[in-house]
């Protein structure tokens, strides 16, 4: 097999238009938009609830959430990837993701008011085995939704450009989860409820019925352009599928850099609330989930206008070109915590809100589209569809990175902080000082990693033309 070579970056010309076969239609992006709704509100729901519920209300270690979380994540070691094997191989006539996605939608919603129901008289022992058992069959249902989903992305169409665009979308309509998960933990310390803790477990009913509703949009509507391409190749043994997985290089760039923002960014989501909490409104929940809420808000609109940047900007610039600008807006606005975040002015936190939603949203749209872009590159080299497995491998480097961050961000909050719940309101000013500067330079440290892994991404506009090409040679086209 010949190698491409890799061309010099450049810019590319705005002049050739998407072949009409390789456009989606607006409605298929919108319903594979409503999925990463589903997606993102069964997972940052999980993660905005899972330290304040557990930590603060049922008084359980912030080391023990992380060791419970760990875990899960080590069960998904299991169930991605085979979930992502299971449907690569489906023979199903309705397609080899569609109906996973379906019902682990449906599943992943009905369970999720389940994890809050722990009793407050609990022991710190019993808390600790509910959170285990109730997690390790929630992720169960969300591998089966997540894993397809993911897949489902990277064969909607073969084109480089669609690609983004098909994300952008995606971006656009998630911002309806990303309008709400900021606002849930304000919701449940609303006074018609008793307290925090009947107040999650209400709400959370809710975020089910929105993650089964929003999740089941892209079985019923989108369309597999690869089902019938990839249901002629022979099964493979997935112990074979990763190894020669982990030879595709340019997918190792895709996932360290996923792995490393998701480490600092659900760190720094471990944090924020007892940042905002403690270090701006010195032990006032409410007006911290408030802040929170805000916070959230104003980054919505701007994650708008960055979806759009980066349509208009894609069709000039290359993808790696685009990304690294992201990456560098993002160290930039996290080394700012430093001198926006003062205690009692939380206005100020606001400041570098926008051009850090910008940067992340612009991350996010970029390097999912690289990763449907490295399917490609992965038929090229070994000769298979395997979307599954990639997003199998994807989503548990993910969920590991954001577990890990879990745990991180109850090590830093208890042994690096020194932070002590009892104390409420009256942390010690070095504990608020170590705490705001944690808050600062994990992500801020993860984003410098990111940049250097990202210089070094091979992929091309013009590579991936001429990968297409090739691979339409071998077998019928897209």
């Amino acid at each position: 097999m010949s190698e491409l070579k890799e061309a010099p970056m450049q810019e590319q010309s705005d002049s050739v238009e998407i072949p009409e076969k390789d456009r989606v239609p607006i409605p298929q992006k919108i319903s594979f938009g409503f999925g990463i709704v589903s997606d993102h509100l069964a997972t940052f729901s999980l993660n905005s609830f899972t330290m304040p519920i557990f930590n603060i209300i049922l008084q359980l270690s912030p080391s023990l959430i992380g060791y419970a979380l760990m875990i899960a994540r080590l069960w998904d070691a299991f169930t991605d990837p085979l979930i992502g094997s299971l449907s690569d191989n489906s023979k199903s006539p309705k397609g080899r993701r569609k109906p996973f996605v379906f019902w682990g939608a449906l599943l992943t919603g009905a369970f999720f008011p389940f994890l809050w129901l722990a009793p407050v008289a609990w022991s710190q022992t019993l808390t600790f085995i509910y959170l285990v058992g109730a997690l390790l069959i929630y992720f169960t249902f969300y591998s089966i939704f997540s894993v397809p989903y993911q897949s489902l992305g990277m064969e909607l169409t073969p084109n480089y450009r669609e690609r983004t665009n098909v994300y952008s979308w995606m971006s656009y309509i998630q911002q309806i989860s990303s309008f709400t998960v900021p606002w849930l933990l304000a919701l449940t310390t609303l006074s018609v409820f008793r307290d925090e803790l009947q107040g999650t477990r209400i709400v959370s009913i809710g975020v089910g019925i929105a993650i089964a509703a929003a999740g089941v949009l892209p079985a019923l509507f989108c369309v597999e352009k690869f089902s019938t391409i990839a249901q002629t190749q022979k099964k493979e043994n997935p112990l074979k599928s990763l190894r020669s997985l982990s030879k595709n290089r340019p997918l190792i760039f895709v996932f360290a850099a996923i792995g490393t923002y998701l480490l600092a960014i659900s760190a720094t989501q471990a944090l924020d609330v007892h940042v905002k909490t403690y270090y701006i409104y010195g032990g006032d929940l409410k007006e911290g989930a408030f802040l929170f809420g805000y916070d959230g808000t104003l980054r919505v609109v701007f994650s708008f206008v960055a979806a759009f940047l980066i349509q208009a900007l894609s069709k000039k610039f290359d993808k790696k070109h685009l990304i690294l600008a992201c990456i560098a807006t993002i160290f930039i606005c996290k080394i700012g915590i430093l001198v926006t975040y003062i205690p009692g002015k939380p206005l100020l936190t606001f400041i570098t809100k926008p051009f850090l939603s910008m940067g992340e949203t612009g991350f996010w749209i970029l390097i999912l589209s690289m990763r449907a872009d490295v399917a490609d590159w992965d038929e090229y080299k070994f000769g298979r569809r395997r979307e599954g497995l990639i997003a199998a491998v994807g989503n548990w480097i993910a969920k590991l990175s954001m577990t890990a961050a879990m745990a991180l961000g109850g090590i830093v909050l208890q042994y690096i902080a020194g932070f002590d719940v009892s104390l409420g309101g009256n942390q010690s000013p070095e504990t608020l000082s170590r705490l705001i500067w944690s808050y600062a330079l994990i992500p801020a440290s993860a984003a410098a990693a990111m940049f250097i892994l990202m210089i070094k991404y091979p992929l091309t506009h013009n590579m991936m033309a001429d990968v297409r090409a090739t691979l339409e040679e071998r077998r019928d086209a897209v």
